[in-house]
């Protein structure tokens, strides 16, 4: 199984960073969020996942939920 190295940052700085054993570059960053992830950084909290086997860098933030208002 490929081993990850998960950066979490904030911006450009990292404030957390773990080794992740998991099948996909994606469900790496889930485990180490705890959360959905989108594989886009549009926020300025995001994660960045390598994968030093492949020479791979990956970049992915918090999935958005979307409010829906079903009241009208």
């Amino acid at each position: 199984m490929p081993r990850y190295q998960v950066e979490e940052l904030y911006g450009d700085e990292v404030v957390a960073s773990q080794t992740v054993e998991v099948e996909e570059p994606i469900k790496a960053a889930e485990r180490v969020a705890g959360a959905p992830i989108s594989p886009r950084t549009l926020q300025k909290h995001w994660f960045r996942v390598v994968d030093e086997e492949q020479r791979s860098i990956f970049e992915f933030s918090l999935a958005e939920t979307i409010a829906r208002d079903f009241s009208k």
